[in-house]
């Protein structure tokens, strides 16, 4: 394989090597992706592409951009006429969910390359370093080998900001497929802001509001949603007294109730455990601090006898009607062996979602009622629409059949989410979901 140089020349083109023979695309059509508002498809597979969205003045810019491509046929002046649209494939990432984002970049990749739209892939390191990569290295190495060789195997940018600077002179619109940190908390969408350059997905400002779970918790609940009882907890201020107040509170016995620890900015179930009682709440928060994985923790009541869904939305229809499509969420059931002497921690975790497992069954639809499952749908298409979310996010929840204690008020029984046949709950929001061909988006796409 050849090598590039580690040194990057601002407005020097950069040769991937090792391209492949272009293969037979599948539409993106046929997963009901259409142009949502201030978005272009880009060529006939269909992408879609959104101009940043961070000022007025900004979304003037992109737009004039757009408008003189098209009175030039598609090309900037002094380009051939009916060029390919170029397409910047950005995966990787300081998270654990690195390995994750390669095989979305993968499906992304094989879903929408060809002769009318070319694909340049990019990957950001643990330390956020950017580099270009040539698809062969996309498809033939895992993070742990970039670790090691990318430095003298791929092109490298000095910042990102020269990286930036290199997508504003060398691609159309940017994909990013970066989960968790610096993918979905606005981080690479404030980039491409600050570069001017269109892409796929929420922007960085609404980014920010819905990744960070307890902001979005409190969001939701302003927005008139059914919410689950929780209580922050932050880096060197754990306060023992505030969270015994905060169980007796919501009638939690503080010895042995059941709540859920989480980081507050870590996708994909990392960190995320059950306690029991305000010690071992304690114990797990810390651990969570303590290893890196977030500096705030939310602890909120474990929901007892729900059962766990999770829905895809898309934008879908024209420039000027464009409505959020919610399609059959999936219902996560899990199943646990029968040994006393193994203690489950009975939630959907990291490696329940991702390695192979027979403790994890995928029911889509839903083993739900029929209204449920469209009282789903459309609150799902609500919280998209009131987050001013954009093109795709994946929103997982619980459905409670029967009354909680802890739920049930007056208030509560006029919120988003109370049916007659229980509660619905939406507790998680995903901006870049993942898109590898066994992912919920396929699974659900396919129904």
């Amino acid at each position: 394989m050849a090598s590039l140089s580690r040194s990057y020349v601002p407005g020097r083109a950069i040769n991937v090597p090792d391209r492949r023979e272009p293969r037979r695309i599948a539409r993106s059509r046929d997963l009901a992706l259409n142009p949502a508002p201030g978005c272009r498809v880009l060529g006939e597979r269909g992408v879609v592409a959104r101009a940043p969205r961070a000022s007025a003045e900004l979304g003037a810019v992109v737009e004039e951009r757009w408008k003189r491509k098209e009175e030039k046929g598609g090309g900037e002046e002094g380009e051939e006429e009916g060029r390919p649209l170029r397409v910047g494939l950005v995966c990787g990432g300081p998270s654990a969910e690195r390995g994750i984002s390669l095989n979305s970049a993968r499906s992304v990749l094989d879903h929408i390359e060809g002769e009318d739209l070319l694909v340049s892939c990019y990957y950001i390191d643990n330390d956020l370093n950017a580099y270009a990569i040539s698809p062969a290295q996309l498809y033939s190495n895992t993070p742990a080998d970039f670790d090691f060789k990318l430095e003298s195997l791929a092109q490298g940018f000095h910042s990102l900001s020269d990286f930036a600077q290199h997508l504003a002179s060398s691609v159309d619109i940017v994909f990013p497929v970066i989960h968790g940190r610096f993918g979905e908390d606005g981080g690479i969408q404030e980039l491409l802001e600050k570069a001017n350059v269109p892409f796929v997905g929420t922007s960085s400002e609404e980014c920010r509001r819905a990744f960070d779970k307890y902001n979005a918790s409190v969001e939701l609940n302003k927005l008139g949603f059914v919410t689950v009882p929780s209580v922050l907890v932050k880096e060197n201020h754990i306060d023992k007294a505030k969270l015994d107040q905060w169980f007796e509170s919501i009638d939690l016995n503080r010895e042995n109730g059941k709540v859920v620890v989480k980081p507050t900015k870590a996708g994909s179930s990392i960190g995320v455990a059950v306690a029991r009682g305000v010690d071992d709440a304690i114990r797990k928060a810390i651990s969570i601090i303590s290893e890196g994985i977030d500096t705030e923790v939310l602890i909120e009541v474990f929901l007892e006898g729900g059962s766990e869904f999770t829905a895809i939305v898309i934008d879908v229809g024209t420039a000027t009607d464009c409505q959020p499509v919610v399609l059959l969420p999936t219902e996560v059931e899990l199943q646990f062996c029968t040994d006393n002497n193994v203690q489950e921690d009975t939630i959907f975790n990291y490696r329940r979602k991702y390695l192979p497992t027979q403790q994890v069954a995928y029911h889509t639809p839903p083993r739900f009622p029929t209204d449920v499952i469209q009282c789903i749908r459309e609150g799902a298409s609500l919280l998209f629409q009131r987050l001013h979310l954009h093109d795709f996010a994946r929103i997982d929840g619980w459905f409670l059949p029967a009354p909680d204690s802890m739920l049930s008020s007056v208030e509560n029984n006029n919120r988003i989410g109370v049916t007659k046949w229980g509660t619905i709950i939406f507790t998680d929001i995903n901006l870049i979901s993942g898109m590898e061909q066994t992912s919920f988006l396929f699974q659900q796409a396919s129904k």
